[in-house]
């Protein structure tokens, strides 16, 4: 009776290691677009390539640190985006790997930013220079 207890409970230990992590992750794939001023998420949907190469773009167009003291505005947006693969990002003020970025953009903001976190957490903003037209046409955000 022992043993088959044990059988069981190994069993089920099997089991939710292998799916729990899953559901994790895919909930963690979803981007989510929050809206700063009454600070709730207001949309979502599922990551995808297209979003990768926007990310991409708005990375390669970063254009110096961003050098406010409150680089969030008082209205506007936070979008998280996780990407479907992790990406190498390398220019002269940040050199890691990242799995997800934050974009902040509103309508008082003369440039969009991105937000990248380093390998110890800690988020870096960044002004671009990209626009984000896929993004912006994809959850509806006229500004």
């Amino acid at each position: 009776m022992m043993k088959l207890t044990l059988k069981l409970l190994a069993i089920y230990i099997i089991f939710f290691s292998i799916f729990i992590p899953y559901e994790r992750t895919e909930a963690a794939s979803m981007i989510k677009v929050l809206d700063i001023k009454s600070n709730s998420v207001i949309k979502e949907a599922e990551t995808s390539v297209e979003m990768d190469d926007e990310v991409i773009k708005a990375i390669k167009s970063i254009k110096r640190v961003t050098v406010q003291a409150s680089p969030i505005p008082q209205e506007g947006y936070l979008i998280k985006i996780p990407l479907t693969k992790s990406v190498k990002v390398e220019n002269k003020w940040f050199n890691d790997i990242i799995s997800e970025v934050l974009i902040v953009s509103g309508p008082t903001m003369k440039q969009d930013r991105i937000i990248l976190y380093n390998d110890e957490n800690v988020p870096l903003f960044f002004d671009i220079e990209y626009k984000l037209p896929v993004l912006k046409k994809k959850f509806k955000l006229n500004e």
